[in-house]
């Protein structure tokens, strides 16, 4: 008759400095990778910063334009040219001036 040996189930155990070894590993993978995302991400940002601004300088080089022709258009002397233009002339006796609540 042929013995029944039993064997003992053997338990697996994790050898602690290979654990930290592995953990120490992948956490500065994971460091590595984290910090060359951040870098890649700041170096958008900051590209997106600077086409902001020169959008930026521009429409407020657009508005410059803007304001200087609207003083242009509206100086009295252009409207004196265009009324004499007209035929029309200026009465001083009938001309009244209105200010708003700004004094502007």
């Amino acid at each position: 008759m042929a013995k029944i040996v039993k064997r003992k189930k053997t338990k697996r155990r994790i050898r602690l400095p290979g654990f930290i070894c592995i953990m120490f590993l992948f956490s500065m993978t994971l460091y590595l990778l984290t910090s060359l995302f951040l870098r890649s991400y700041n170096n958008n940002l900051s590209t997106m910063a600077q086409e902001i601004n020169e959008q930026i300088a521009v429409i407020e080089l657009q508005n410059d334009a803007v304001r200087v022709e609207i003083n242009q258009l509206a100086s009295s002397d252009r409207i004196d040219q265009i009324a004499a233009a007209s035929g029309l002339n200026n009465n001083q006796d009938s001309i009244i001036t209105i200010f708003d609540e700004n004094g502007d």
